[in-house]
């Protein structure tokens, strides 16, 4: 089953020589439905309690894969950003 939330990042496509920054990110939906009046439905209609158990915690199983994946993408991006900025100012990396 596909992630109902991604983790998308404005440096994800950063690369040695680009402007430095620090990385910043957002959770965003894959995909969404909407209700008859134009909201946006996170689950699908529920008629019992443990429909709505179930619904609820794939969502809270999903944020919380997205809360992981989005501070593991702003760790991983801001060390590589100033790997590179260390590396041309000739600062030798304390990961080799």
């Amino acid at each position: 089953m596909a992630e109902k939330f991604s983790v998308i990042g404005v440096l994800d496509g950063w690369t040695k020589g680009d402007f430095p920054g620090n990385q910043e990110v957002q959770i965003v939906l894959n995909s969404h439905a909407t209700t008859a009046d134009g909201r946006i439905a996170l689950t699908a209609q529920l008629a019992t309690d443990g429909e709505v158990d179930h619904a609820v915690g794939e969502l809270i199983k999903g944020l919380e894969s997205a809360r992981r994946r989005a501070k593991e993408n702003i760790r991983k991006t801001n060390s590589r950003i100033l790997s590179a900025l260390k590396s041309a100012q000739g600062v030798p990396d304390e990961r080799e």
